[in-house]
Protein backbone atom coordinates (compact mmCIF):
# COMPACT_ATOMS: atom_id res chain seq x y z
CA UNK A 1 0.00 0.00 0.00
CA UNK A 2 1.11 3.24 -0.36
CA UNK A 3 0.60 6.03 1.97
CA UNK A 4 0.37 9.74 0.69
CA UNK A 5 0.36 12.64 2.85
CA UNK A 6 -0.50 16.11 2.30
CA UNK A 7 0.63 19.15 4.89
CA UNK A 8 -2.34 22.08 5.21
CA UNK A 9 -2.24 25.64 5.91
CA UNK A 10 -5.16 27.58 5.07
CA UNK A 11 -5.62 25.73 2.13
CA UNK A 12 -9.06 26.42 0.94
CA UNK A 13 -8.34 27.48 -2.58
CA UNK A 14 -6.37 24.18 -3.72
CA UNK A 15 -7.03 21.27 -1.13
CA UNK A 16 -10.11 19.82 -3.01
CA UNK A 17 -8.32 19.51 -6.24
CA UNK A 18 -6.08 17.24 -4.65
CA UNK A 19 -7.85 15.74 -2.63
CA UNK A 20 -9.84 14.76 -5.84
CA UNK A 21 -7.06 13.64 -8.28
CA UNK A 22 -5.77 11.24 -4.89
CA UNK A 23 -8.79 9.81 -4.91
CA UNK A 24 -9.09 9.17 -8.54
CA UNK A 25 -6.34 6.31 -8.10
CA UNK A 26 -7.28 2.53 -8.55
CA UNK A 27 -3.80 1.60 -6.17
CA UNK A 28 -4.07 0.62 -2.56
CA UNK A 29 -3.22 3.63 -0.92
CA UNK A 30 -4.23 6.03 2.28
CA UNK A 31 -4.28 9.71 1.66
CA UNK A 32 -2.92 11.24 5.88
CA UNK A 33 -3.55 14.99 5.80
CA UNK A 34 -2.13 16.69 8.61
CA UNK A 35 -3.00 20.14 9.51
CA UNK A 36 -1.36 23.04 10.84
CA UNK A 37 -4.12 24.88 13.09
CA UNK A 38 -6.02 26.32 9.26
CA UNK A 39 -8.92 29.04 9.98
CA UNK A 40 -9.91 29.58 6.61
CA UNK A 41 -12.30 26.24 5.59
CA UNK A 42 -9.95 23.24 4.85
CA UNK A 43 -11.21 21.32 7.97
CA UNK A 44 -14.75 21.66 6.07
CA UNK A 45 -13.37 20.22 2.91
CA UNK A 46 -11.44 17.60 4.95
CA UNK A 47 -14.88 16.21 7.00
CA UNK A 48 -16.79 16.13 3.63
CA UNK A 49 -14.14 13.53 2.82
CA UNK A 50 -14.41 10.60 5.10
CA UNK A 51 -11.32 8.70 3.86
CA UNK A 52 -9.25 10.94 4.99
CA UNK A 53 -7.00 10.24 7.89
CA UNK A 54 -6.43 13.62 9.80
CA UNK A 55 -3.83 14.50 12.31
CA UNK A 56 -3.75 18.06 14.04
CA UNK A 57 -0.41 19.61 14.17
CA UNK A 58 -0.41 20.80 17.45
CA UNK A 59 3.31 21.76 17.52
CA UNK A 60 4.23 24.68 15.37
CA UNK A 61 7.53 22.96 13.82
CA UNK A 62 6.82 23.63 10.15
CA UNK A 63 5.76 21.98 6.56
CA UNK A 64 9.01 19.09 7.24
CA UNK A 65 7.61 18.10 10.68
CA UNK A 66 3.69 18.25 9.76
CA UNK A 67 5.23 15.68 6.55
CA UNK A 68 7.15 13.96 9.29
CA UNK A 69 3.89 13.11 11.64
CA UNK A 70 2.03 11.96 8.66
CA UNK A 71 4.70 9.32 7.86
CA UNK A 72 5.12 7.97 11.42
CA UNK A 73 1.42 7.12 11.10
CA UNK A 74 1.64 5.63 7.65
CA UNK A 75 0.87 1.97 7.02
CA UNK A 76 1.67 1.56 3.16
CA UNK A 77 5.34 0.35 2.65
CA UNK A 78 5.63 2.63 0.49
CA UNK A 79 5.02 7.08 0.71
CA UNK A 80 5.38 9.90 -0.54
CA UNK A 81 3.52 13.55 -0.01
CA UNK A 82 1.64 15.26 -2.11
CA UNK A 83 1.93 19.42 -1.11
CA UNK A 84 -2.13 20.55 -0.85
CA UNK A 85 -1.50 22.71 -4.04
CA UNK A 86 -0.32 19.95 -5.99
CA UNK A 87 -2.87 17.24 -7.71
CA UNK A 88 -1.26 13.54 -9.09
CA UNK A 89 -1.98 12.22 -12.69
CA UNK A 90 -3.63 8.94 -12.58
CA UNK A 91 -1.87 7.05 -14.91
CA UNK A 92 2.06 8.66 -14.01
CA UNK A 93 1.60 7.99 -10.42
CA UNK A 94 -0.02 4.31 -10.92
CA UNK A 95 3.27 3.84 -12.64
CA UNK A 96 5.43 4.65 -10.33
CA UNK A 97 3.92 2.69 -7.88
CA UNK A 98 3.90 -0.53 -9.91
CA UNK A 99 7.74 -0.17 -10.29
CA UNK A 100 8.44 0.55 -6.88
CA UNK A 101 6.19 -2.53 -5.60
CA UNK A 102 8.19 -4.80 -7.77
CA UNK A 103 11.21 -4.76 -5.21
CA UNK A 104 13.84 -4.15 -7.66
CA UNK A 105 14.05 -0.36 -6.56
CA UNK A 106 14.15 2.14 -3.76
CA UNK A 107 13.21 5.60 -4.88
CA UNK A 108 11.30 5.96 -8.08
CA UNK A 109 11.14 9.35 -9.61
CA UNK A 110 9.44 10.91 -12.93
CA UNK A 111 8.31 13.81 -14.73
CA UNK A 112 6.21 17.11 -13.61
CA UNK A 113 3.68 19.81 -15.17
CA UNK A 114 4.78 23.18 -13.72
CA UNK A 115 1.54 25.04 -13.85
CA UNK A 116 2.45 28.18 -13.95
CA UNK A 117 -1.48 29.81 -13.32
CA UNK A 118 -0.84 33.30 -13.26
CA UNK A 119 0.96 33.25 -16.79
CA UNK A 120 -1.95 30.52 -18.19
CA UNK A 121 1.19 28.17 -19.43
CA UNK A 122 2.21 24.78 -18.32
CA UNK A 123 5.77 23.45 -19.03
CA UNK A 124 7.04 19.43 -18.40
CA UNK A 125 9.62 19.70 -15.92
CA UNK A 126 11.92 16.09 -17.00
CA UNK A 127 13.47 14.34 -14.13
CA UNK A 128 17.54 14.15 -14.50
CA UNK A 129 19.03 10.73 -15.33
CA UNK A 130 21.84 11.39 -13.04
CA UNK A 131 20.09 11.48 -9.70
CA UNK A 132 22.93 10.78 -7.28
CA UNK A 133 25.64 12.51 -8.66
CA UNK A 134 23.31 15.61 -8.66
CA UNK A 135 22.03 15.30 -4.98
CA UNK A 136 25.36 14.83 -4.05
CA UNK A 137 25.84 18.32 -5.52
CA UNK A 138 23.06 19.72 -3.77
CA UNK A 139 20.55 20.40 -6.55
CA UNK A 140 17.40 18.66 -6.99
CA UNK A 141 17.08 16.86 -9.77
CA UNK A 142 13.47 16.14 -10.04
CA UNK A 143 10.18 17.99 -9.14
CA UNK A 144 9.20 16.22 -5.10
CA UNK A 145 5.84 15.18 -5.51
CA UNK A 146 6.55 13.42 -8.46
CA UNK A 147 8.64 11.17 -6.21
CA UNK A 148 7.81 7.61 -4.11
CA UNK A 149 9.75 5.08 -1.97
CA UNK A 150 10.22 2.87 0.42
CA UNK A 151 9.13 3.43 4.09
CA UNK A 152 12.17 1.54 4.79
CA UNK A 153 14.38 3.88 3.21
CA UNK A 154 13.02 6.81 4.84
CA UNK A 155 13.03 5.44 8.42
CA UNK A 156 16.71 4.17 7.54
CA UNK A 157 18.54 7.37 7.09
CA UNK A 158 16.26 9.10 10.18
CA UNK A 159 13.65 10.74 8.14
CA UNK A 160 13.11 14.49 7.53
CA UNK A 161 15.50 17.00 9.47
CA UNK A 162 12.55 19.37 10.38
CA UNK A 163 14.38 21.43 13.26
CA UNK A 164 17.03 21.86 11.13
CA UNK A 165 15.54 22.65 7.74
CA UNK A 166 12.43 25.15 7.36
CA UNK A 167 12.91 25.13 3.75
CA UNK A 168 15.27 22.85 1.94
CA UNK A 169 14.20 19.98 3.69
CA UNK A 170 13.49 17.59 1.32
CA UNK A 171 16.48 18.42 -0.71
CA UNK A 172 18.35 17.32 2.39
CA UNK A 173 16.26 14.19 2.86
CA UNK A 174 16.56 12.98 -0.80
CA UNK A 175 20.58 13.96 -0.53
CA UNK A 176 21.20 11.66 2.21
CA UNK A 177 18.83 8.85 0.26
CA UNK A 178 21.72 9.24 -2.72
CA UNK A 179 24.45 8.90 -0.16
CA UNK A 180 22.75 5.56 1.45
CA UNK A 181 25.18 2.86 0.68
CA UNK A 182 23.03 0.62 -1.94
CA UNK A 183 19.79 2.70 -2.73
CA UNK A 184 18.13 1.73 -5.87
CA UNK A 185 17.53 4.81 -7.77
CA UNK A 186 14.76 4.54 -10.73
CA UNK A 187 13.81 7.21 -13.81
CA UNK A 188 10.82 6.60 -15.42
CA UNK A 189 9.73 9.51 -18.30
CA UNK A 190 6.13 9.91 -17.92
CA UNK A 191 4.60 12.83 -15.94
CA UNK A 192 3.02 11.81 -12.68
CA UNK A 193 2.04 15.27 -11.31
CA UNK A 194 1.07 18.67 -11.39
CA UNK A 195 2.82 21.39 -9.30
CA UNK A 196 1.37 24.53 -8.73
CA UNK A 197 3.24 27.75 -9.41
CA UNK A 198 2.16 31.06 -8.46
CA UNK A 199 4.75 32.45 -6.90
CA UNK A 200 3.87 32.27 -3.16
CA UNK A 201 5.45 28.99 -2.01
CA UNK A 202 7.92 28.87 0.67
CA UNK A 203 10.57 28.40 -1.50
CA UNK A 204 9.22 31.32 -3.92
CA UNK A 205 9.33 33.97 -1.25
CA UNK A 206 12.39 32.83 0.36
CA UNK A 207 14.71 32.16 -2.28
CA UNK A 208 18.10 33.94 0.02
CA UNK A 209 17.21 31.59 3.08
CA UNK A 210 16.78 28.65 0.86
CA UNK A 211 20.62 28.97 -0.78
CA UNK A 212 21.39 29.62 2.70
CA UNK A 213 19.84 26.41 4.31
CA UNK A 214 21.38 24.69 1.67
CA UNK A 215 24.78 25.80 2.70
CA UNK A 216 24.16 24.18 6.30
CA UNK A 217 24.09 20.80 4.37
CA UNK A 218 27.35 18.39 4.85
CA UNK A 219 29.57 18.34 2.22
CA UNK A 220 31.42 21.05 0.13
CA UNK A 221 29.36 22.92 -2.75
CA UNK A 222 31.52 24.00 -5.49
CA UNK A 223 31.04 27.63 -7.45
CA UNK A 224 29.27 26.56 -10.22
CA UNK A 225 26.66 24.58 -8.30
CA UNK A 226 25.67 27.23 -6.14
CA UNK A 227 24.64 28.85 -9.69
CA UNK A 228 22.54 26.40 -10.64
CA UNK A 229 21.19 26.40 -7.20
CA UNK A 230 20.11 29.73 -7.83
CA UNK A 231 18.97 29.43 -11.25
CA UNK A 232 17.47 26.39 -10.64
CA UNK A 233 15.10 28.27 -7.49
CA UNK A 234 15.01 31.13 -9.56
CA UNK A 235 12.80 28.83 -12.58
CA UNK A 236 10.74 27.63 -9.93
Amino acid sequence: MLTIVTPTLNSVNYLENNINSIKKLTIPFEHIIVDGGSSDGTLEIIKKHPHIKLINQSEKLGMYHAISLGFEKAKGEFITWINSDDIVVKEGFEKMYDVLKSNKYDFVYSDSIFNYIKKEKKTRINGSRFPKFILKNKIMPFVQPSTMYTKNLYEKIGGLNYLKFKLAGDLDMFRRFSLEKGVRFKYLNIVSTEFLKYGESLGDINIEAMINEVKEMDGRTNAISKIIIRLILLIR
